[in-house]
């Protein structure tokens, strides 16, 4: 009964049993299960105490063999049901975290799926949508991990959609035998590709879950957040969302490659694979490789933990950095919220999420930032402060965090209650302090430069101003000198 139904030449093909998660549901107990139709076939998924949840919905076609390294095609429809009660594969990569784990799902290049949670089918609910980017330095990570959980925004009244999009080499290696066969001559950006199809599925289908297409929130951290900054620069993702939360990562000054760096990369990468040339040759060689050796090879360029692939400034996905198209007035202008946990540092997360706030804000996007500052009660987590990716438990809603080693305090709770009330607000309305906030949370002050008002999610839930002024001024100097844009 495994099958698909190829659009472009109107014949049934079988479908590869990995790939597959196609089947024919039937008997009293699965016909209770809610069913959504979509563009390319019926989904069958889970009631989860009242949040229905719709897990490894294929947004695109698997980018494998001669889809290697291309845009991503659309998803071929199918018949029958399709069983969205597991998710689908991650993209391929290692393991870089204990704490993370991409495996039990399998990994595979044949990852391109989607989750959806709602609490509603009814096409007239029109609720807003947050569309969440999962973070992992680019080369690791999926949408499906548990802290990524959308249960409690979706009974906040939120449709939430997570990602896988392709990762490392596979989505970000900006090969020049790539640029050559491009008619856009661009290599490097698949990843980011990846999340335009995602955001375009969304205006298709969300409706059918009870989302309004038009109120779509993107939202991520670290390269997630880096990828939030990158669509808003993006003339691909124009229209596709109309608001934008980016946590700890903005594509301003760190994670965007320029494109000779980019290639020059990509060229070593082949290198190491005995692939020389930039010509036709050379594409048709690296894409007859085998993932677990592209896989091997991308671990062991550059030093050991350093990130290898990012997004490129390719000239169509990203015609410039992204402090470029925010200043030259290209750029996607919506609402934001952009901030950083306390302790993340002030070079790479601090100054650069203000330069990214005083852009957006000066070009008349209403802007808002944070300081995410709690830090569990034990001494080791006091010693290390307010981490990277310390606040994604509490956006989700999670009233303590998963990781044991995350601590815990007496106001955790709290910060969880209103994290994800701020979040599903401004996604409603693009302020904060909307229903279901008002009345409830401190009033979060608009950012401008003039004042570097920012509200500070801890201990206390509170306007304050931007302690670090003078420091980011003297690194928004040392960025002026290297020829950076920091108004």
């Amino acid at each position: 009964m495994e099958a698909v139904l190829d659009a472009s030449l109107g014949m049934i093909r079988p479908l590869a049993v990995a790939a597959s998660a196609i089947v024919l549901l039937i008997g009293a107990d699965r016909a209770a299960s809610p069913r959504v139709t979509i563009d390319t076939g019926t989904l069958e998924g889970l009631d989860t105490a009242g949040v229905m949840v719709f897990r490894g919905i294929p947004y695109a076609r698997p980018p494998v063999g001669p889809l290697r390294w291309r845009a991503p095609l659309p998803t071929r429809l199918w018949r029958g049901v399709w069983d969205a009660k597991q998710l689908g594969q991650n993209c391929i990569q290692h393991q870089p975290w204990p704490d993370i784990d991409p495996f039990k799902a399998g990994v595979s290049e044949d990852c391109l799926f989607l989750n959806v949670w709602t609490n509603s089918l009814d096409k007239r609910a029109a609720r807003p949508v947050l569309v969440w980017i999962h973070g992992g330095g680019f080369w690791a990570g999926f949408g499906g991990e548990e802290r990524h959980n959308g249960a409690r925004l979706a009974k906040k009244g939120a449709v939430v959609v997570t990602l896988n999009y392709r990762l490392g080499p596979f989505g970000f290696l900006a090969h020049p035998a790539f640029v050559a066969e491009s008619p856009y001559r661009a290599a490097g950006n698949y990843g980011l590709l990846d999340q335009i199809a995602a955001l375009r599925w969304v205006q298709r289908n969300i409706g059918r879950f009870g989302g309004d297409p038009s109120r779509v929130t993107i939202f991520g951290e670290s390269a997630g957040g880096m990828s939030v900054g990158s669509l808003i620069a993006s003339p691909l993702a124009k229209g596709l969302f109309q608001r934008a939360i980016l946590e700890s990562g903005t594509g301003v000054s760190v994670g965007v490659t320029p494109r000779d760096t980019a290639q020059a990369i990509a060229l070593k990468f082949a290198e190491s694979l005995r692939v020389r040339g930039v010509g036709a040759d050379a594409a048709t060689r690296l894409r007859a490789l085998n993932p677990d050796a592209l896989l091997a090879a991308s671990l062991k360029l550059g030093s050991p933990g350093e990130p290898r692939f990012f997004p490129t400034v390719d000239g169509w996905v990203l015609p410039h950095a992204v402090d470029s198209i925010l200043a030259g007035g290209a750029a996607n202008l919506v609402p934001v919220i952009a901030g950083t946990n306390r302790d993340e540092g002030d070079e790479w997360m601090g100054a650069p999420t203000r330069t990214f706030a005083r852009l957006m804000s000066a070009r008349g996007a209403p802007t808002y930032v944070y300081m995410f500052s709690r830090v569990g009660d034990d001494s080791a987590n006091r010693a290390r402060g307010a981490y990277h990716s310390a606040e994604i438990t509490f956006v989700f809603g999670r009233p303590r965090p998963l990781q044991s080693s995350a601590g815990s305090t007496a106001y955790d709770s709290k910060v969880a209650e209103a994290m994800s009330d701020y979040w599903v607000a401004f996604a409603t309305s693009g302020d904060p302090n909307g229903p279901p906030t008002a009345g409830k949370w401190p009033s979060w002050p608009r950012y401008e430069s003039a004042t570097d008002a920012l509200l500070e999610i801890g201990p206390e839930i509170a306007p304050r101003t931007m302690v670090k002024r003078a420091v980011y001024d003297s690194l928004d100097a040392v960025a002026r000198s290297r020829g950076r844009i920091r108004p």
